[in-house]
């Protein structure tokens, strides 16, 4: 019994000692407690599905040819992130992030043509072939953004959403006609003329290429999605999905819209 009594008492001062010991080391001036961070900052980059709506004619000005009208690519972006969290860092569930990204979003359209004579470059015969109108817009900007984040039920899901400006970098345009069946044809100059420029194969013709016409030099947007916070230590791991839909348009007389599908991974380091 006294053995018992014995092994309670020490126990119960082992414990005020530990408490004891713990209450000064937090009121220790020389150690204070590591505030939690407020700001986090660091690169970003990902993937852009891009998603073009149009209305330009294949070859501008001739009614039988057919128009443009959906084009779609893969793209890229990367940048550099800085997110501020509103309210009690300890235990925010809100925030603002800032990004500045490079935005590749590119298109590429195709439509199926008429059927129409060329040369069979074997023996010179005039032969029937199958043709397609294609288009590759080249678009990239330097975007500027600000979203505002909410944490979901209290767990690292989060939803974005927010404004984007983007400054045109690049906005080239190439369109083509190009044989599919035979394999074998090539476009006969003396049936299309030599004041054309064929692709080196002779398989194509090039029937514009330009910078989109009165193209704007400001895309805005705005940006939605979602995002799941990965801790490690002071560093947040970020996957995220976003869907990027263009407010206004890229170019009025192709009637043209830029809208994007975007994922990738924001690693964001406390400050």
């Amino acid at each position: 019994m006294i053995n018992r009594f014995f092994v309670i008492a020490i126990t119960l001062l082992g414990l005020g000692v530990v408490e004891v010991m713990a209450q000064q080391e937090l009121a220790d001036p020389l150690i204070p407690a590591k505030a939690a961070p407020r700001i986090y900052i660091g690169p970003v980059g990902g993937f852009n599905r891009a998603l073009h709506s149009s209305g330009f004619q294949s070859v501008a000005g001739d009614v039988l040819c057919p128009d443009f009208t959906t084009g779609t690519d893969n793209g890229y972006y990367f940048g550099f992130s800085g997110e501020y969290l509103l309210g009690n860092p300890k235990d925010s569930k809100s925030s603002i992030i800032a990004r500045v990204v490079y935005n590749y979003l590119p298109a590429a359209y195709e439509v199926g043509g008429d059927i129409i004579p060329s040369l069979d470059p074997a023996n010179g015969e005039v032969v029937e072939s199958e043709v397609r109108h294609v288009a590759e817009i080249k678009y990239s900007l330097l975007d500027i953004e600000a979203v505002y984040k909410l944490n979901l039920f209290n767990t690292p899901l989060g939803v974005v959403v927010g404004p984007t400006v983007g400054f045109v970098m690049q906005s080239d345009r190439e369109q083509r006609m190009e044989l599919v069946r035979p394999t074998n044809a090539v476009f006969d100059p003396s049936l299309v003329g030599d004041d054309v420029i064929y692709t080196e194969d002779g398989r194509g013709i090039i029937t514009a290429q330009d910078n989109l016409p009165d193209k704007s030099g400001i895309r805005i947007a705005v940006k939605a999605g979602l995002q799941y916070e990965l801790t490690a230590g002071r560093i947040l791991l970020v996957p995220c999905v976003y869907y990027n839909f263009g407010i206004t348009e890229v170019s009025p007389s192709a009637n043209l819209r830029v809208n994007a599908i975007q994922a990738g991974v924001d690693i964001r380091f406390a400050l």
